[in-house]
């Protein structure tokens, strides 16, 4: 044996014996590299799962990982809602950089890297599987994945019609994919969104947990993500793959008054697992330093080999591996909350080292994480200076990382798609993303106990209470009459009652409030309109187009829009096509067929909600005698939508009774 390769199996057997972590690099590096499973637990608090030290064992699959990985004791979200913090997860950067603030009107801009992309790059065939609507391809994480399984089947939405899957049905999908690939080098992503609210655990842990239900999720969980790792088992995968297992952030159960997430960025919302299982480790390590969601992407591209980039914020943490865990810089990490702008509150913007977190906002807040690990002791008064330290370091990450370059990541959703996040409880509203430390708002913690009852407002409404929704509404009123969604809401139930005055008025009402708000005029025409109100309706329309045309800037940038498979600004279409039946409605027949055409051209080439579009069409082209040209409509619209009785009947009738025997 020559000198050198008995320098280098010495050097192998010490780092075995310390962890193994680089004598399997060396083995990696030769080109073999590792697979890589990524489980996320949405909305998992790191206290429910046992090795973080829950008196009641939950999730003995989850702690036997931990018996044989890194567990680290002390990880934060960027941010504790699902969209910014899964984009934080899978680029390794904060949302200033990534621009992700929320999970309405937002989307992973195409100019971020994700882990798929870095990873099939070099050879990894890339999938995920999806557990809920939060996470569908329109926002941008499918990004790099060769398989993004988001298919939400609404057989399978089992808790009370809310857009998601649940766990049985994520794992089913990932073993799945795993007999497909059983040997090729893999990144699988599999995202279980089950602790989301409502809590509603299958038996048996509905029973067993039926004093609380969150926690019985949480088990439930747990045991859907041992069927993927028996899954890797049976395969020979397990032990020679890297699986990490963390949350995207956790849940406030009552702390602090908050009881979901988004709202506030306290440990209960912000505190996540986070459980690294090497391959070929067998030996439990645990890791007290504060780390970060955005450090597990630069921390995988180190084990496999693969430059980390300058650009990330996150930390390569594979140091904490092998024992190499000399102390370096103190780390200042980053995390926010936007939701409370929406409401005209300031921002919550937090930094926080190992011992020490600073909330910037209207009435900022420092903690002694050490001696007060609930955050109940604001120290800003006591350690002013501190403090003020802190708020500049946040001023310098805002400063180098912020970037206002990103119009890409802004998205305008259909009616439909807003109606299934509600469903998933995220109340509307526009965040207003603001990083100038204004104090002059009202501060997000006096304006808890109204943002509450409109988080029951939602609930309600998602219940179909509709009675309990609106009183909940005219309470809220009551306190604040200028917050403009609560008259939105109002006025969608006063229509579902069938009183068309009273959801005008409050449709009006929320007009005054938020005046340039596309959305709502284009639905108070529709109402204008169903009351007959047509030339009032007609505005109203047009104003809507006039305010989401200028947001489109000009028709180039509607063309990029739709290159890039993000849905045009839905108000276009819509509003073209209220304004072409309200103008159908006055006998004005050729305005009405211009509007019709352009709510086609606004809308991607084939999507089905162009039938109606085109069905109308067809009926202003008959008022006009052109009937070649209606007949050609009536046929494209049942292209799009077979089942479409209007444009079949129309059809027919064009045809003299002959289009049952057309084909469209």
């Amino acid at each position: 044996m020559t000198r050198f390769r008995l320098i280098l199996l010495v050097s192998v057997l010490v780092v075995v014996s310390g962890g193994g972590w680089l004598a399997v690099h060396l083995h990696w590096s030769a080109g073999r590299r590792p697979n890589i499973v990524l489980i996320s637990i949405d909305t998992c608090r790191a206290d429910h799962v046992s090795s973080y030290g829950r008196f009641r064992r939950i999730t003995p699959n989850i702690d036997a990982v931990a018996d044989e990985g890194i567990l680290f004791s002390n990880v934060i979200t960027p941010f504790p809602i699902t969209l910014p913090a899964h984009s934080s997860m899978l680029t390794g950067t904060i949302p200033p950089y990534h621009g992700v603030h929320g999970n309405l009107n937002y989307r992973l801009a195409d100019d971020n890297v994700t882990l798929a992309e870095r990873l099939r790059e070099v050879g990894y065939r890339t999938a995920a599987v999806i557990g809920s609507f939060i996470l569908d391809a329109q926002f941008g994480l499918n990004q790099g994945f060769d398989t993004y399984d988001d298919e939400i089947d609404s057989d399978l939405t089992t808790k009370g019609g809310h857009p998601e899957r649940r766990g049985e049905e994520v794992t089913h999908a990932a073993i799945a994919w795993l007999d497909e690939h059983p040997s090729e080098p893999f990144f699988l992503f599999v995202h279980y969104y089950d602790p989301h609210h409502p809590y509603r655990p299958p038996d048996p842990y509905g029973s067993i947990f039926a004093d609380d239900p969150y926690a019985g999720e949480v088990a439930y969980t747990d045991h859907c993500i041992a069927q993927v790792l028996d899954k890797l088992k049976s395969m020979g995968l397990y032990d020679s793959s890297l699986i990490i297992i963390t949350g995207d952030h956790g849940e406030g159960l009552g702390d602090h008054g908050e009881m979901l997430h988004g709202y506030f960025i306290y440990h209960t919302t912000t505190k996540v697992p986070l459980i690294v299982k090497l391959p070929g480790q067998n030996g439990a390590r645990r890791v007290d330093d504060t780390v970060s969601l955005v450090d597990i992407v630069p921390t995988v591209l180190a084990i496999v080999g693969l430059p980390v980039p300058s650009e990330l914020q996150g930390k390569n943490l594979s140091g904490f591996f092998t024992g190499d865990t000399a102390a370096g810089e103190e780390r200042y990490l980053y995390s926010e909350s936007m939701v409370a702008t929406k409401y005209e509150c300031s921002s919550l913007l937090g930094v926080q080292t190992d011992r020490w977190k600073y909330i910037q906002t209207t009435e900022p807040e420092l903690y002694d994480l050490e001696l007060d690990p609930d955050e109940e002791h604001n120290l800003v008064e006591k350690e002013p200076e501190r403090a003020h330290g802190f708020q500049e370091r946040l001023r310098q990450i805002l400063t180098k990382h912020l970037r206002t370059d990103i119009d890409e990541s802004k998205l305008d959703l259909d009616p439909e798609d807003r109606e299934k996040l509600h469903a998933l409880g995220y109340v509307g509203g526009t965040v207003v993303e603001t990083w100038d430390f204004d104090t002059s708002k009202e501060d997000p913690k006096e304006f808890l106990k109204v943002f509450t009852m409109i988080e029951n407002v939602n609930d309600s409404l998602n219940k179909k209470e509709d009675d309990r929704a609106k009183r909940i509404c005219e309470k809220i009123l009551e306190i604040r009459p200028d917050i403009a969604y609560i008259h939105e809401e109002l006025s969608k139930i006063a229509f579902d009652e069938g009183d068309l005055d009273d959801a005008i008025y409050h449709m009006y009402e929320a007009l005054k409030l938020t005046p340039d708000s596309a959305d709502w005029h284009n639905g108070l025409g529709f109402l204008l309109a169903g009351a007959d109100r047509l030339d009032e309706a007609a505005e109203h329309f047009k104003e809507a187009l006039q305010l989401a045309l200028e947001e489109a800037a000009d028709a180039s940038d509607l063309d990029r829009v739709l290159t890039r498979r993000i849905r045009a600004n839905p108000v276009i279409p819509s509003a073209y096509l209220n304004l072409g039946s309200a103008y159908l409605k006055q006998g004005k027949a050729g305005e009405a067929v211009e509007a019709y055409r352009k709510s086609i051209q606004a809308n991607p080439a084939n999507a089905p909600g162009n039938a109606n579009a085109h069905y109308l069409l067809g009926e202003g082209l008959a008022k006009l005698g052109r009937m070649d040209e209606a007949i050609e409509a009536y046929r494209e619209a049942l292209r799009l939508d077979p089942d479409h009785a209007q444009a079949r009947r129309a059809l027919d009738a064009a045809l003299g009774g002959e289009a049952a025997s057309v084909t469209p």
